[in-house]
């Protein structure tokens, strides 16, 4: 079975970063840096994400761990790190990419992203998700 492309092709960079299709139609799609648009979509719209295709420019582990509790059937990342591929995988959702690379960077270039860090070792997804909660508030909390 292979994605049907039409999330992939609703990427449209920088107005669409993260499209979210099911049954050859669009449901969300948004743009943003990271995985903010992954995560308003689980939040505000975690239906959409169940059984669905999602597209996304860059997929980290943090968003895998989102599709992995939003039920998502496939991923397409433009951009995608082995551990997003390894958590995928043993959570049986379908994956391709454009690029694989070791890890996702920070935005300066310099370092791991911290949401990825804040991820890194951790499997459950619910764990994984209040992980990536609380270190999303540090970081606007400016920590």
């Amino acid at each position: 079975m292979s994605m049907s492309n039409t999330a992939k092709s609703a990427l449209c960079p920088p107005e669409v970063t993260c499209a979210v299709a099911r049954g050859g139609q669009v449901l969300y799609a948004a743009s943003g840096n990271g995985v903010r648009p992954l995560l308003t979509c689980y939040r505000q719209r975690p239906q959409d994400l169940a059984g669905a295709e999602v597209a996304d420019l860059v997929v980290g582990k943090a968003a895998a761990i989102l599709l992995v509790l939003g039920g998502a059937a496939e991923v397409y990342g433009q951009v995608m790190s082995r551990p997003a591929i390894d958590y995928l995988e043993a959570h049986g959702i379908l994956h391709s990419c454009g690029e694989q690379v070791p890890l996702i960077l920070n935005r300066s270039g310099d370092g791991m992203c911290p949401l990825e860090a804040s991820v890194v070792d951790i499997e459950d997804p619910q764990q994984g998700y209040a992980a990536l909660l609380a270190r999303i508030e540090q970081l606007m909390k400016g920590q």
